[in-house]
């Protein structure tokens, strides 16, 4: 079986899980919409992704329960499928239900906006979402240190590119709050930066050693007094 979103398994622990039944809401899904949903969200949500990712942060993501219920239902009639809610009910994230693309795009919507008039792009594919789903949760609970509201540094991310590996980046909602863009690094650390203009609105690093936390803080441009640990910020 291909996995889709092998790399956002991989950090829940493991492979996909066991197949959701022939007959459970996968399948009343698809046999209310005429046909299979895209191969990576199907994949997905067969596979209990979704049930893993939800139980990981604070936002409203959809599992595979949900697929039948009220609030998927309302947005079908859109072309599109509700991935999840932020959790202070800020903005939706959406996918597109029709064939064609086995990983499509993932979109931002206005939180009552169920005809997806409102659409703006998030992630390139799925696969980039789920895995950005699962990061960023993990990142925040392993307490980074964390930056708020500093400047960015001019070449922050080809020096970021240079040392780390390059993560998927997404747009437009910054965890908390708009943005134009979370970039994401791994590899011997982990990084974020939420940036808007010439601002990182926030910035959070984890690494294996205090020193190394520090020498990325200085390019990330986290002041001295940077927080740690540092739990999710509610505006």
């Amino acid at each position: 079986m291909r996995t889709w979103s092998s790399a956002a398994y991989e950090l829940l622990g493991g492979t996909a899980g066991r197949p959701d039944e022939p007959d459970g809401p996968l399948a009343q899904l698809e046999h209310h919409i005429g046909g299979p949903l895209p191969a990576a969200v199907r994949e997905w949500f067969r596979y209990g992704g979704a049930d893993r990712a939800a139980a990981l942060g604070d936002d409203l993501l959809t599992r595979t329960r949900d697929l039948t219920g009220p609030d998927v239902d309302r947005f079908l009639a859109a072309g599109h499928l509700l991935l999840g809610t932020d959790s202070q009910r800020c903005c939706r994230w959406v996918v597109t239900i029709s064939p064609g693309d086995d990983d499509p795009p993932v979109y931002l919507v206005d939180p009552d906006d169920q005809a997806c008039a409102t659409l703006t792009r998030y992630a390139d594919s799925f696969s980039a979402y789920t895995f950005s789903c699962v990061w960023d949760a993990t990142l925040w609970r392993n307490d980074p240190l964390t930056g708020f509201d500093h400047p960015r540094p001019p070449d922050v991310v080809g020096r970021l590119a240079e040392r780390l590996t390059v993560l998927p980046t997404t747009y437009g909602w910054a965890m908390n709050q708009s943005c134009d863009a979370v970039y994401r690094f791994g590899g011997e650390a982990e990084v974020a930066l939420a940036v808007v203009g010439d601002t990182a609105v926030w910035s959070a690093i984890h690494a294996p050693s205090p020193a190394l936390r520090r020498r990325l803080a200085d390019v990330v441009g986290i002041p001295g007094d940077g927080q740690v640990p540092h739990r999710r910020r509610s505006t």
